[in-house]
């Protein structure tokens, strides 16, 4: 009886563990479909509207109100959700492997992330796809207007970097400011007084998240915790219940996030919607597709090549049913079975470095998610027809770097895109366009994210093979010495439980 109930109980659990299974991926197909239902029901709502009757500001503001608490949402979440990533991403650094395998892991991962940054950077401002053509043709006069220079905003840059108060950077960031005042000086030649314009600089803090800031420091924050070791660990412990909490966050914004994306394009087509803009939003794909492709078909294939001396075909041939599920599910992290199995059996690559790097890249190394993130950052500026300096598109990279990492999951894309824009103090009203082409992007995204990793693996795993078989080695003498103690323990009980008996034997003797 007991066991039939020890059976009934096991059947019970794993009905009940496969039950929440199917609901969990129940759960995300819904999202995926009602997302992209919710993008249509705003166009059509936004058209209907815009036929049917004239809406004046009050009514219009009303339309987008739904869209407005969206966005209050996701800024409540954005400045953790970096700063969260940033720790754990340099905390979890400190693995029980080679080190040499590690600092080539980073820098692989940081090198790709860097190369699609400045593809992204580049493509953007060189098209131009948010900027008017009439705007194109007077941009070298409106850019001689500027009021700063490159020095000063460097150097506001590096301020930024360093904050004196970190709270006060969750809000605030420090800006110089170059006024024209016209002071009284004494012309020699005239003998008299001139009026003349003298320029003098002044620095403030203007309301916006200080992000350079935060993610230097939780940069350093995380490479201490490393460096402490085990008594770090109930820090970093602490930061993984903090990013589970704010993931469940998400996952509940993701919830309302069809009804808020939904007012917001009705209330953005009331507003913008023309031919114009689709011309913009088709300009944005395809910067973002070309990026894609130089970032895929040139830049990952000549990094591999390069190190290894190998044919990069082989990793596509034998990674492509990864890449295939990519762009079925958009999710680089439901497919990490598939794309462990793939470098396994297909590859031949080391379950050690497999079960080092893939867990890694597939919330560290998302080159596609950051060449869309970063387009959409400065295309979305460039719509406002904001002017970006270097040190406002250094910081918009570095932003979407850490924005992309744990962008793994489906629908996510235009979650982290008004992250960025939360976070870089650029306006998140006009983000709710590029809800529309979101669908045709993200698995284009996604293929790219797990190309990257698999290239990855692959190139870590070519040029780590002394160091692997040093580490076969080294475990291969700690199982010896683990051996070796376990029989020398089992012999000294032996002899103790010997002379034990040699003693009860001797005592009865005695007493004879």
């Amino acid at each position: 009886m007991k066991m039939d109930k020890d059976v009934t109980e096991e059947e019970n659990h794993v009905g009940t563990t496969g039950w929440r299974g199917f609901m969990k991926k129940a759960w995300a197909y819904l999202l995926r479909n009602t997302f992209q239902a919710a993008v249509v029901l705003g166009i059509a709502l936004g058209l209907t509207l815009k036929a049917s009757a004239e809406l004046d500001t009050l009514q219009h503001l009303h339309i987008g109100f739904p869209g407005e608490i969206l966005m209050r949402m996701l800024k409540v979440v954005a400045v953790p959700r970096v700063i969260v990533n940033m720790i754990l991403g340099v905390s979890g650094l400190g693995v029980h492997s080679s080190r040499k395998i590690i600092l080539r892991s980073t820098a692989y991962i940081l090198c790709t992330t860097l190369i699609a940054v400045i593809i992204g950077i580049t493509l953007v401002v060189l098209i131009k796809p948010g900027v008017e053509y009439a705007v194109k043709k007077e941009e070298q006069e409106e850019e001689k207007d500027q009021a700063f220079s490159t020095a000063d905003a460097l150097m506001d840059l590096i301020r930024n970097m360093v904050p004196h108060n970190l709270i006060q950077a969750c809000f605030q960031r420090f800006k110089t400011d170059r006024t024209e005042i016209e002071v009284e000086v004494y012309d020699n030649n005239s003998s008299m007084m001139t009026n003349a314009t003298e320029v003098r600089k002044g620095g403030h803090y203007v309301n916006g998240v200080n992000t350079l800031g935060l993610i230097v420091w939780s940069f350093v924050f995380g490479v201490i915790l490393n460096k402490m070791g085990e008594k770090g660990k109930i820090l970093v412990e602490l930061v993984n219940v903090i990013n589970d909490a704010t993931r469940c966050l998400v996952d509940l914004i993701l919830g309302y996030l069809p009804v808020g994306v939904m007012f917001m394009i009705a209330s953005n087509v009331l507003e913008i919607y023309d031919w114009e803009t689709i011309f913009k939003l088709g300009e944005f794909v395809l910067t973002v597709m070309i990026g894609l492709v130089i970032h895929a078909a040139v830049v990952l294939p000549l990094i591999y090549f390069v190190f290894t001396r190998s044919s990069p075909l082989a990793v596509i041939r034998g990674v492509f049913p990864a890449l295939v599920a990519a762009l079925v599910t958009s999710s680089s992290s439901a497919i990490s079975p598939v794309t462990f199995r793939c470098c396994k059996e297909q590859l031949k690559i080391d379950e050690r470095i497999l079960h080092f790097m893939l867990p890694i890249g597939s919330n560290l190394n998302m080159n596609g998610s950051a060449i869309y993130e970063v387009v959409a950052a400065v295309f979305i500026a460039q719509l406002n027809k904001i002017h970006l300096d270097f040190a406002h598109l250094l910081t918009v990279a570095v932003t979407a770097a850490v924005a992309s990492t744990g962008a793994g999951l489906p629908a996510t894309g235009a979650v982290t895109t008004l992250f960025v824009l939360v976070a870089v103090g650029l306006p998140a009203k006009e983000a709710s366009t590029l809800v529309v082409v979101e669908w045709l992007l993200d698995p284009c995204n996604t293929a790219v994210n797990v190309m990257g990793n698999c290239y990855g693996v692959a190139l870590i795993y070519r040029v780590s093979t002394q160091e692997l078989e040093h580490m076969t080695r080294r475990d291969a003498a700690n199982l010896e010495n683990i051996q070796v103690n376990i029989s020398s323990q089992a012999s000294d009980e032996d002899i103790f439980h010997s002379d034990a008996s040699q003693s009860e034997d001797i005592g009865p003797d005695q007493n004879v």
